[in-house]
């Protein structure tokens, strides 16, 4: 039986169809999530966008219990406004890596709790497609680092623009291996840009998955898990039950299919693929509530 539920957000819930299934998902996606959690079992939802990102997801399907953010960097049940675990980066740290990154000349945002940083000479198209992906206006400044000297940063963001950029990115970060976790992601709406999520060692979703769970007093095996990117499974492997969707990576459909009739590949997320998912695996539907 499955007694609780992690969900990545890009990919798997929120896709490429603007007023369709982003910025949020479709409503029927909500409304199965919202049965989910009335029948006691917690939908945690899992991302690295910050917690204003995913605020409308929660409450309009009452998912009232933790949820991870930053990539791991904040826990936090949303609708208590509670924040149950806190990891910002070092201080210095910070400092030396947002350096690093801003003389590497990529596109770089910078992530206070509740506020997301810009430089105003980087303002372009990508600026409006990720302020739509994170329903929050960036604050526009002349200089990261004044704002990286005064504030507690719980993440720091280059993001290039294909594949081809990770390798420079990869070479930039390589004086801060044993201090820092990175995380590449994706989202449909603005690929092929490739995000860079930089958090403190061993602060990740994985590691905020196993808090999670014991905090609710739930062991991983009775989870199912949903991903859509290869690096998803940095997390999903600690589950008993994973799935993916058409859309995801092929390296992580792969795994996904490895665990035999524990995995499952269900629709694209464009067709609600999610739902299937939840049919699959015999989680509670709305129908079925009735």
């Amino acid at each position: 039986m499955i007694k609780a539920l992690l969900l990545d957000i890009d990919g798997v819930l929120v896709g490429e169809k603007i007023g369709y299934n982003t910025p949020n998902p479709h409503t029927d996606v909500i409304h199965h999530l919202k049965t989910i959690s009335s029948a006691g079992i917690p939908v945690v939802l899992c991302t690295a966008k910050p917690h204003y990102s995913i605020k409308s997801i929660v409450e309009s399907a009452n998912l009232a219990n933790p949820h991870i953010t930053f990539a791991g960097g904040i826990v936090i049940d949303t609708i208590k406004n509670t924040v149950i675990e806190s990891h910002p980066i070092p201080a210095s740290l910070a400092n030396s890596v947002l350096s690093a990154c801003l003389a590497g000349g990529f596109y770089m945002e910078l992530y206070t709790k509740d506020a997301y940083y810009v430089l105003h000479q980087q303002v372009s198209d990508l600026t409006r497609v990720h302020t739509h992906i994170l329903q929050q206006e960036p604050v526009l400044v002349d200089s990261l680092k004044a704002i990286a000297e005064k504030n507690e940063i719980y993440k720091i963001l280059p993001i290039v623009p294909d594949e081809s950029g990770i390798p420079k990115v990869t070479e930039v970060l390589a004086p801060f291996t044993d201090s820092i976790e990175t995380t590449w992601s994706i989202h449909p709406i603005a690929n092929p840009h490739q995000f860079c999520n930089i958090a403190p060692k061993n602060v990740s979703k994985r590691q905020a998955t196993l808090n999670v769970l014991s905090h609710l007093g739930i062991n991983p095996r009775d989870t199912l898990s949903v991903g859509d990117s290869a690096s998803d499974w940095k997390f999903m492997e600690l589950t008993g039950l994973t799935a993916t969707l058409e859309n995801g990576q092929d390296p992580l459909k792969k795994l996904v299919t490895e665990r035999g009739s524990s995995g499952f590949i269900g629709g694209h997320v464009d067709e609600n693929g999610i739902i299937g998912i939840f049919d699959h695996f015999g989680l509670p539907s709305p129908g079925a509530s009735l």
